[in-house]
């Protein structure tokens, strides 16, 4: 701009709001201007125009989180609003600019110290930047003001679990969980906490694990609890073992395969889904004393017995099914040693 009293004058900032004001009003336009030492921030709207600020949270609502960006600074700069720097600090995050987002944030909770998505936003902030006391704190004041956020108790308890602190993380995980059924995250992050903590708490969690992969197969939380599941399912199976192959399983798998070479797909399709059937309720592969019987093969079974026959009869239907029943290297090897008969 040319012909503007001196920069630093008293006059200076009122002429420039001068200018672009009438510069705008010429278009039939209303303009906010403000001037610091950085910036000139213009927001112009036209005279029957929806509120910018409403313009932009709908920008947001729609994700379109880079059109709003140049907006919510504008304003940001201008006004002190506790919405306004709260989604200024969110956009910023979610943009990837985490360090950024913490300075609007926290001018949010100044502003409103009731704000309580805010500190949620600090704390998913900071656990992002590795601050994990910073994200606890600000996280455990989100619950203290809303007791029921499950996003805040999600968030929380993966800080404490990330921190060491699984036991003290498992009832914020299993409070989650209970608020959010249908958060996938919050489930998946309950059955990680439990696998953790070992013992009787990871069979709890294989429960879980399983509800995930029934629940939620089309998310990509799923395959993480499937692959949760086969080792479970490999280190219970081993156990026994100390971890070495269990040749009982192979000679099983042999057996199953003679008997699959006399039926027909369907014929292995029913008997691998009446097993799969059986062992929603639990099979116990460590107590060969304790016997199962099918409807669609004669006999008695064990329940390693039963879980080497559906390993067997799902890899014969589809090679490259993943199981879950961790009895991989027994396939194999029982493959191997019948194409040697």
């Amino acid at each position: 701009m040319t012909g503007l009293p001196l920069r630093g004058s008293p006059d200076f900032d009122q002429a420039v709001i001068t200018r672009y004001a009438l510069e705008y009003a010429s278009k039939g336009w209303n303009a906010v201007v403000t001037v610091d030492d950085e910036f000139v921030r213009v927001v112009a709207v036209p005279e029957n125009g929806i509120d910018p600020k409403q313009y932009v949270l709908g920008l947001l609502q729609h994700r379109f989180l880079e059109d709003a960006l140049p907006i919510l600074e504008a304003l940001y700069g201008m006004i002190d609003d506790a919405e306004i720097a709260y989604n200024y600090g969110i956009c910023l995050s979610e943009l990837g600019r985490i360090d950024e987002s913490l300075m609007p944030l926290q001018r949010c909770v100044d502003l409103d110290h009731e704000y309580t998505n805010a500190y949620v936003g600090l704390g998913v902030a900071y656990t992002k930047l590795g601050r994990n006391e910073d994200a606890e704190r600000a996280l455990r004041e989100a619950i203290h003001q809303d007791p029921e956020n499950a996003y805040a108790k999600r968030n929380l308890a993966a800080v404490l679990a990330r921190s060491g602190k699984s036991k003290e993380a498992l009832p914020f995980f299993r409070q989650a969980a209970s608020l959010a059924p249908n958060d996938p995250g919050a489930q998946l992050g309950l059955a990680q906490c439990l696998d953790q903590l070992g013992g009787e708490h990871r069979k709890e969690g294989d429960k879980v694990y399983d509800e995930i992969v029934r629940r939620f197969a089309d998310d990509p939380i799923a395959e993480i609890a499937k692959n949760a599941r086969s080792r479970i399912a490999n280190e219970q199976l081993h156990d026994t073992v100390d971890g070495n192959v269990r040749m009982d399983a192979v000679f099983y798998m042999q057996g199953a395969m003679d008997e699959f070479a006399k039926k027909t797909k369907q014929e292995i399709g029913q008997i691998v889904m009446e097993i799969a059937l059986l062992g929603q309720s639990g099979l116990q592969i460590n107590k060969p004393e304790k016997r199962y019987s099918l409807k669609n093969l004669p006999g008695d079974f064990s329940g390693l017995q039963l879980v080497s026959i559906m390993h067997a009869g799902i890899r014969l239907l589809d090679p490259k099914a993943a199981t879950g029943t961790g009895l991989d290297r027994e396939y194999e090897l029982a493959l191997a040693m019948r194409g040697k008969k």
